[in-house]
């Protein structure tokens, strides 16, 4: 265990690991970092080593381990993962070798959903067989974390640590028959500096969280974990430019950007929503098939709407977001 002040900054990769042996098998459960920030991602890895001087054959399900993450009062913060199904693998270790039988991420703002009390936190993981292994966390601001409340001004999304989106989600069939609806979030929690500009961390209910800031031609998206920077609306615009965007997209080995044409299909379109009438700016993004070797990954078009006071509406194929109300 790695200790820390309550109110210290969390700085610095640092792994940590627990094991414990069953039948001739030493399993190992392992974090990236055992000192997290809300803009840190928790990475879990469990691995087999074989102790044995013969060959050994596992049988791993996608629920070979569930984890718990506490608090030092001993209240649950989050846990998983949630498995639907559970398709087993077989796999062979040879003596003395080892090998990694899941790993999962999640993005502590996802996890914590608010603010993070610093402080010591336990992460427990039982595994199917029987076992648990725990580690300790120590939570608290990431490392280039900071408190700025001014925010920054932008035309079209307004960005501030508190500012929250609230839209009606609305599911279509094919015929445009409405046959669901759902309630769905959008807020942002942190900021933070990186490379000398201040970044925004917004998360959602629905999708991905995403790193956001505004620049002098428009709003930008950062994806820390493959260092990437992308022009996500551009602004101002004059009505059909078109512009070079990119998303972050899992190639089956390893993240990469995938990059595609944005275009502006209107400056000035009046946009009708439960929290009022606006005048937008429509940005339009093609579907876009990026192909890795065998697999080609299928991203459906978008149509989102900002006006002055951000996203207005967004339409994701036969998905309607539709502005409720913000808090600010």
């Amino acid at each position: 265990m790695i200790s820390c002040t309550r109110d210290s900054n969390i700085t610095g990769p640092v792994t940590s690991s627990t094991g414990n042996v069953k039948d001739n098998i030493l399993y190992t459960f392992a974090v990236s970092k055992d000192r997290l920030g809300i803009f840190d991602t928790l990475s879990m890895t469990l691995t087999a080593f074989n102790q044995a001087n013969t060959t050994d054959t596992l049988y791993v399900g996608s629920n070979i381990f569930t984890w718990s993450l506490t608090n030092s009062n001993g209240e649950l913060i989050s846990s998983g993962p949630t498995v639907f199904d559970d398709l087993i693998i077989s796999v062979v270790i040879m003596p003395h070798q080892s090998a990694v039988l899941n790993r999962l991420r999640y993005s502590m703002a996802d996890i914590f959903s608010t603010t993070i009390q610093p402080g010591l936190y336990h992460l427990q993981c039982k595994i199917s067989n029987g076992l648990s292994l725990q580690l300790n966390l120590h939570c608290g601001k990431s490392e280039n974390q900071i408190t700025d409340p001014s925010g920054i001004t932008s035309p079209i999304y307004p960005l501030k640590v508190g500012n929250k989106w609230t839209f009606r989600e609305t599911y279509l069939s094919s015929s445009g028959t409405v046959f669901g609806s759902d309630t769905v979030s959008q807020t942002i929690v942190g900021e933070e500096m990186i490379n000398g500009e201040k970044w925004f961390l917004l998360t959602s209910t629905a999708y991905v969280d995403q790193l956001i800031t505004t620049k002098q031609d428009g709003i930008y998206l950062y994806y820390p974990d493959i260092n990437s920077v992308v022009l996500k609306y551009k602004y101002p615009a004059a009505m059909g430019v078109e512009y070079t965007s990119g998303y972050e997209e899992w190639t089956g080995a390893l993240l990469t950007l995938v990059t595609f044409q944005m275009t502006v299909d209107s400056t000035n379109e009046v946009v009708t929503v439960p929290k009022g009438t606006y005048q937008c700016y429509n940005y339009d993004a093609p579907e876009v098939l990026a192909t890795f070797g065998m697999q080609t990954n299928e991203i459906g078009s978008q149509d989102i709407l900002l006006s002055n006071i951000g996203p207005v509406k967004e339409i994701y194929g036969n998905i309607i977001w539709e502005l409720i109300s913000t808090n600010f």
